[in-house]
């Protein structure tokens, strides 16, 4: 279940950054995060799947950022489940 809900994380992550992406080229819009939601939702099933629950997620966003490196490559999946598991245990 987790490689499956990271595979969905994955997807969300690049349609996210591919729309924003369109949008810049064809408006001034910027920034806009239609998928964020659902994007966070994934983040706290990823975070259950291990164990956790929605305080360990709040805990890995505020002190880590470790889901924001993620997204933007800063950080590998092994890095990220590594977080998730201290933070949990």
């Amino acid at each position: 279940m987790i490689d499956e809900l990271f595979g969905l994380y994955d997807l969300l992550i690049k349609k996210e950054q591919t729309m924003n992406e369109t949008l810049q080229m064809v408006s001034s819009v910027k920034g806009n995060q239609f998928l964020e939601e659902v994007i966070i939702r994934t983040e706290k099933l990823i975070v259950k799947s291990f164990g956790g629950q929605e305080e360990h997620w709040l805990e890995i966003n505020q002190f880590n950022d470790a889901f924001f490196q993620y997204r933007h490559n800063f950080i590998k999946r092994d890095h990220l489940i590594s977080i998730i598991k201290k933070t949990i245990g």
